[in-house]
């Protein structure tokens, strides 16, 4: 995403699926659902419970009236603030929620941030590019941020010990690249890793990169 709007990145699901992404959202999102006897309610997911193979909804409208429904009543479904859901909307083209206070990191706050931090990595390291990447959305570089979090959680991990230690110390540079599955190689002195930086990041991250860290080391 660069010069269109945010929402182009939506794709076509199931009212279901949304009622369901809703509720799993980090934070309450505001809805509004019709349902096939005519209501109309606004408001946020509390629970969605199956049993019996039905799905039941309980949902909190905005007048603070609990309402309760079976899912197979539910015929639209309005997200009234989708930018709270974009990811689960976008199914993960968009990486994160829209947050207007995360859109100002620039591409040079980005490369002072990495070079100011890269020491979290180690004294040895001597470069961590990010050349190769699109840097031109706001995503993509909050993503290298979390990245780079999740890089140094795992390195963390690996010298804990003096042999990790001695493995990790032979590394002084490592590249970040574009690529549609998450790999990393080590090639010399260099570690690359490669990982699509324009989408939603897989969870646990750092465990992710510490296991293959650990078979390339």
């Amino acid at each position: 995403m660069t010069n269109t709007p945010y929402y182009n990145a939506f794709v076509a699901q199931t009212p279901e699926q949304v009622l369901q992404s809703a509720y799993k959202n980090e934070t309450p999102v505001l809805i509004s659902v019709s349902l096939s006897n005519g209501s109309y309610i606004e408001g946020i997911v509390l629970d969605i419970k199956e049993e019996n193979y039905q799905k039941s909804v309980c949902m909190l409208s905005s007048e603070e009236q609990v309402w309760f429904f079976n899912v197979q009543h539910l015929v639209s479904i309005t997200v009234r603030q989708p930018k709270k859901m974009a990811v689960a909307l976008s199914k993960g083209a968009i990486s994160r929620p829209m947050d207007p206070a995360n859109q100002t990191l620039t591409i040079l706050q980005l490369k002072r941030w990495l070079q100011a931090e890269k020491l979290q990595l180690g004294n040895q390291i001597k470069e961590f590019n990010i050349d190769q990447l699109p840097l031109d959305a706001a995503n993509n570089r909050l993503n290298i941020k979390d990245v780079f979090s999740a890089l140094q959680k795992a390195v963390s991990q690996i010298t804990r010990d003096d042999l990790g230690q001695d493995a990790w110390q032979a590394i002084d540079t490592i590249v970040l690249q574009q690529a549609d599955a998450l790999n990393i190689a080590i090639q010399g002195t260099t570690l690359t890793i490669s990982l699509g930086i324009d989408r939603a990041l897989p969870k646990e991250l750092s465990k992710i990169l510490e296991k293959k860290l650990l078979q390339q080391l």
